[in-house]
């Protein structure tokens, strides 16, 4: 993919004992910010779901915001996301099956979100989680038209999913990282384990 960038995990947090979510950072397509989308969400080097079609436009008027076009599209593991904005005027968001409406003409008081969330169900294989058994995990997405790269932004938040209590999970080690030198210690100690055993 064309842009596309490392995965990066900004943060893992465990929620429960057994669910591992893996927030993402730069995993993005925006009309004016190009595309950054990477399938690999868990850092193995692998991808961790389809992304296709993905395409972003991106024009904007030496002056005003009249004759601004922006628009960011892509399929993930069959499910469609699109934004569009047309200069503060109208917009545009669809994710799978749900639609929203900027408007500020029709209602100034109230014209509706500027972004739209939701979950992709998916299933991947890493050799670091769950023994590299399949896995199911869930995507949170957001399609905004005022995002944090430019207008028309659909961007992948998060990757959750659940441990196997009877087999080992590397992929943990994220969480201990994210958790500063006492997760350090705590991997270094699980992994000096590993070799013993």
């Amino acid at each position: 993919m064309a842009g596309a960038t490392a995965a990066t995990a900004a943060g893992v947090t465990a929620t429960q004992a057994s669910t591992i979510t893996i927030n993402l950072v730069g995993n993005y397509i925006s009309g004016s910010g190009g595309n950054h989308l990477n399938a690999d969400l868990t850092g193995d080097r692998q991808p961790d779901l389809t992304i296709a079609n993905a395409a972003y436009f991106y024009t904007r008027p030496s002056s005003g915001f009249t004759n601004l076009r922006a628009f960011a599209n892509v399929d993930l593991k069959g499910i469609h996301a699109h934004a569009y904005f047309n200069g503060y005027v109208f917009a545009t968001m669809t994710l799978g099956s749900r639609t929203a409406f900027f408007n500020p003409q029709v209602n100034p008081t109230s014209p509706g979100p500027t972004y739209l969330t939701g979950s992709i169900p998916i299933t991947f294989k890493d050799l670091h989680i769950n023994g590299g058994a399949l896995t199911t995990g869930s995507l949170e997405v957001t399609v905004s038209v005022r995002g944090a790269h430019g207008p028309a932004e659909i961007d992948l938040d998060s990757l959750t999913y659940n441990t196997r209590n009877n087999i080992p999970d590397q992929g943990s080690t994220l969480a201990l990282l994210a958790m500063g030198a006492g997760g350090l210690l705590a991997l270094r100690r699980w992994r000096v384990a590993q070799a013993r055993s």
